[in-house]
């Protein structure tokens, strides 16, 4: 499940980056240390024997060697626009994901508002609806992420934890569709909404093609993680920047050492296992929103959702026909509305509650000193210029009917004249 750190940079300080840096779950530090280990040590072992173990014969060919692969490298090899646009790309496909997970509160709020009845069937009608959408939603999740199947490894564990029934098992693997999992449920909701309207527990169409609406709206979005897990990212893509990365800080582990004839001794690449932070800490941010749907600390808890969408659906439907609260009189009826500003009374009234209102920044600017309001024009030339206008209109209109009958005589004269 996403590293939940809001709460600790709710509060911006010194000490803000370090809350965050400290932690290990989903950290940086957890992501690219072992990694950031196994290089250093190589790199200190190459060091030890180019120092200790090579003569001068070898030590002046490796030298050759390491100037070579360092001699423009970080400008022949574009590391940060590769890597730049690649996250780019992975990052919308992970916006794309957790916009589609799908939240059924729309939809129950809707089917309880406009499904009327109080009666057991009634009910079950709605709760049926969408436990029926909450099943469509795990059907899929099983499909495309890895903690859903290991929860629902089978239609048995459905029918266990009480989304589907034996016999709606039989109908959802009766061999006439293999993709019915991804649709069946949602069409048996649909037949339940219209067998509604004919019952009369809808009152119009209108409503009726609202809720099924929002059961298409549910639908879609669970298509479109079906498309976004079938078609990925094009293969050559990640393997390119994952290898091209790699092979990069492969490649230093000989063009950043440190050579002999170099005036001060330095063991340690400070600057370029810095890159390595970077560089590899920004490559795996993109390995882990790649497939947000997998079982990483960062990837999304798609059980949490479909038990949040089971137990938010039941609750909003079975409180559809209760009654609200009564109307009372706010504390503001007989006082009036408060004043743009003004704070609410609550458990802390200083003014610090509210630091600006939410007015327009250019509101209080003097745009010229000491002009408070725009000039009207005197009335004698607004009445001038209303005038004015009102005549190149009567102008532009008129039409000119009497040239055009002249002309009209002078060509009918002229044929005659041809004809004679």
């Amino acid at each position: 499940m996403t590293v939940p750190y809001t709460l600790s940079i709710s509060h911006s300080s010194c000490l803000t980056v370090w809350r965050i840096i400290a932690r290990w779950r989903g950290s940086l530090w957890k992501a690219i240390l072992p990694e950031l280990c196994i290089w250093t040590v190589a790199y200190l072992v190459i060091q030890v024997i180019y120092r200790f173990a090579f003569n001068n014969s070898i030590r002046f060919y490796f030298d050759y060697v390491s100037k070579y692969l360092n001699t423009g490298m970080d400008s022949y090899i574009p590391m940060a626009f590769i890597l730049g646009f690649f996250v780019t790309i992975v990052n919308n496909r992970w916006m794309l994901i957790m916009n589609n997970l799908g939240s059924i509160d729309q939809a129950a709020m809707t089917i309880s508002a406009y499904i009327s009845g109080d009666d057991e069937e009634t009910r079950l009608l709605r709760r049926t609806m969408i436990r029926y959408m909450v099943l469509n939603q795990a059907l899929v999740m099983r499909d495309i992420s890895l903690l859903v199947r290991k929860r629902f490894p089978d239609m048995g564990s459905l029918q266990t934890a009480g989304l589907v029934t034996s016999v709606e098992i039989e109908r959802l693997s009766d061999g006439r569709d293999e993709f019915a999992r991804y649709w069946m449920p949602i069409q048996w909701a649909h037949q339940h909404v219209t067998v509604a309207r004919v019952l009369g527990k809808i009152a119009s169409d209108a409503i009726m093609n609202k809720i099924s609406g929002e059961l298409d709206r549910f639908q879609y979005k669970l298509n479109q993680l079906l498309k976004l897990d079938w078609i990925p990212v094009p293969l050559v893509y990640p393997q390119l920047v994952l290898l091209f990365v790699r092979m990069y800080f492969f490649i230093c582990l000989i063009s950043k050492q440190f050579l002999q004839a170099e005036p001060v001794n330095i063991w340690l690449p400070v600057v370029t296992m810095t890159q390595f932070v970077v560089y590899m800490g920004w490559l795996r941010v993109a390995e882990d929103m790649l497939n947000p749907l997998g079982d990483d600390d960062d990837d999304f808890e798609c059980n949490s959702v479909i038990d949040r969408n089971l137990v938010t659906g039941l609750a909003i439907v079975d409180a559809g026909n209760e009654a609200p609260p009564p109307m009372e009189r706010d504390i503001f009826y007989v006082v009036g509305t408060p004043a743009a500003g003004t704070p609410l009374l609550g458990s802390k009234t200083s003014d610090e509650v509210i630091r600006s209102p939410m007015v327009g920044s250019i509101e209080k600017a003097m745009l010229l000193s000491g002009v408070n309001k725009m000039k009207s024009p005197p009335p004698t030339l607004a009445n001038d210029g209303l005038r004015a206008n009102h005549a190149l209109r009567s102008i532009q209109v008129r039409s000119p009917e009497p040239k055009r009958e002249e002309n009209a005589n002078k060509m009918t004269k002229s044929t005659e004249d041809t004809v004679n």
